[in-house]
C-alpha cells in the first residue's frame, strides 16, 4: 500500500544557499528568451538529419516538424506534445533546478548509500539530460546512462561515467536483464500513450536488479490549488487535446498503481504543491517554465480556442494569467513515486 505524502511549500524568499552545481553551469541560460516568432519552414515543409548515438553507434534518422517557430518531433509514433529545439532544452535545464528546489532533492528512494558506493542508474527519458549530469558528477562511483527517443543530450561535454543512448522508451530497452539499482523517469505524461504505459514500466522494470528502485514524477494536469478561470482554461486545453491523442495527462495521480501493476512494492509518493507566480523565487521560476511551456503549446490551445489564435492576443492572455496566479496564489500538484523491485529472497 503507497503512504502519499502531501507537502505544501513555504513561501520562501531565495534559493537555498550552498547548491553546487557543478558541470551544469554549462547550461545556464545566456540570456531571458523574448518568445519571438522564429522563421519558419514553408508550410509542410520537414527537416531531417542523421545522427549517431554516443554510446549505441547507431544511425538514426530524426524528422522534424516545425510549427509557429518551434520545431518538433513528427514521427508518427511519437506522441510527445512538447518541442525538441534548443529553446526547449534551456527551459528543462530551468525547469531541473526548479524540481529540485520544490522537492528538496533530485530523488526521494533509498539510494543514497549505494550511489555513493557506486551503481548503475538508468535515467529514462532523459531530454537535454540535466539531472543525469548533476547526479553523475555528485556520485563518481556510479555510472550514469541516459536514454532519449531524440538526442538532445550532450555527446562530447560530460562526465566520464556517463553515457547516453538513443532509444524509444516504448520497444525494449538496449540494456540485459537486471542492469541496474536506481532508474529514474519523469514527465512523460505527454510523451507516453496511456495505453503502452504498462508495456514501457514492464520492461523498465525488467532491467531493474532485484531489490533496485524505480522513480516516477509527473506534474497534475487536471488537479490544482486555487486555480483561476484562465490557467483552468489552459490546464484543461492540455487535458482535451491529450487525451484525443490517447495520453493520460492524469497519470500523476495512478502512478502508484502503475508501479504495483508493474510489480514494484515498497511504494511511497509524494505530492508537492509548487506555487504559481506568487511565494518567492520558487513561483517566479514556476511561472517563468509555465510560460514557456504554454508558449509552445500555443498551437494546440489556439486550435482548441478560436478567441486565441493571434499569437499577440494569446502572449495578452498568458500575462494576464500570470496577474490571476498570483491574485488566487495558485499552485500545481507534481507527485514523485518510488517503488522497489522485490529481491529473490521475496519471490
Amino acid at each position: 500500500m503507497s503512504h502519499l505524502r502531501r507537502q505544501l511549500l513555504p513561501k520562501t524568499k531565495d534559493m537555498p544557499s550552498g547548491t553546487g552545481f557543478g558541470l551544469m553551469r554549462l547550461f545556464t541560460r545566456k540570456s531571458p528568451r523574448s518568445h519571438s516568432s522564429k522563421k519558419k519552414l514553408p508550410a509542410g515543409e520537414q527537416e531531417s538529419e542523421s545522427t549517431t548515438s554516443t554510446m549505441s553507434s547507431t544511425e538514426t534518422t530524426s524528422i522534424h516538424r516545425y510549427d509557429s517557430g518551434r520545431r518538433y518531433n513528427a514521427r508518427q509514433d511519437i506522441p510527445y506534445l512538447l518541442p525538441n529545439d534548443e529553446e526547449e532544452n534551456d527551459r528543462a535545464h530551468q525547469q531541473h533546478w526548479m524540481i529540485n528546489v520544490a522537492f528538496g532533492s533530485n530523488f526521494d528512494a533509498p539510494v543514497q548509500d549505494a550511489l555513493e558506493k557506486g551503481i548503475e542508474v538508468l535515467d529514462s527519458g532523459c531530454g537535454p539530460a540535466t539531472w543525469t549530469l548533476e547526479m553523475a558528477e555528485k556520485y563518481p562511483n556510479s555510472t550514469f546512462n541516459g536514454t532519449d527517443i531524440s538526442p538532445r543530450f550532450p555527446q562530447t561535454i560530460k562526465p566520464p561515467n556517463c553515457h547516453f543512448f538513443i532509444h524509444n522508451i516504448v520497444d525494449p530497452a538496449p540494456f540485459p536483464d537486471s542492469t541496474f539499482m536506481f532508474i529514474h523517469q519523469r514527465l512523460l505524461s505527454l510523451g507516453i500513450l496511456e495505453n503502452e504505459w504498462d508495456k514501457a514500466l514492464a520492461d523498465l522494470m525488467r532491467t531493474l536488479k532485484p531489490g533496485g528502485w524505480i522513480e516516477l514524477l509527473e506534474i497534475s494536469y487536471t488537479q490544482y490549488e486555487n486555480a483561476g478561470p484562465k490557467v483552468t482554461l489552459l490546464m484543461q486545453s492540455v487535458v482535451t487535446y491529450g487525451k484525443s491523442k490517447g495520453l493520460n495527462p492524469g497519470a500523476a495521480h495512478v502512478l502508484d498503481d502503475m508501479l504495483t501493476q508493474a510489480g514494484a512494492v515498497n511504494i511511497s509518493s509524494r505530492r508537492v504543491a509548487i506555487p504559481l507566480n506568487h511565494g518567492g523565487k520558487l513561483g517566479d521560476l514556476f511561472w517563468d517554465d509555465f510560460k514557456d511551456i504554454f508558449m509552445a503549446l500555443f498551437p494546440i490551445v489556439s486550435r482548441l480556442h478560436s478567441d486565441l489564435a493571434d499569437i499577440e492576443d494569446y502572449k495578452r492572455f498568458l500575462d494576464a494569467c500570470k496577474t490571476e496566479c498570483s491574485e488566487h496564489e495558485t499552485a500545481l500538484y507534481w507527485i514523485r513515486s518510488c517503488g522497489q523491485k522485490p529481491s529473490n529472497d521475496d519471490e
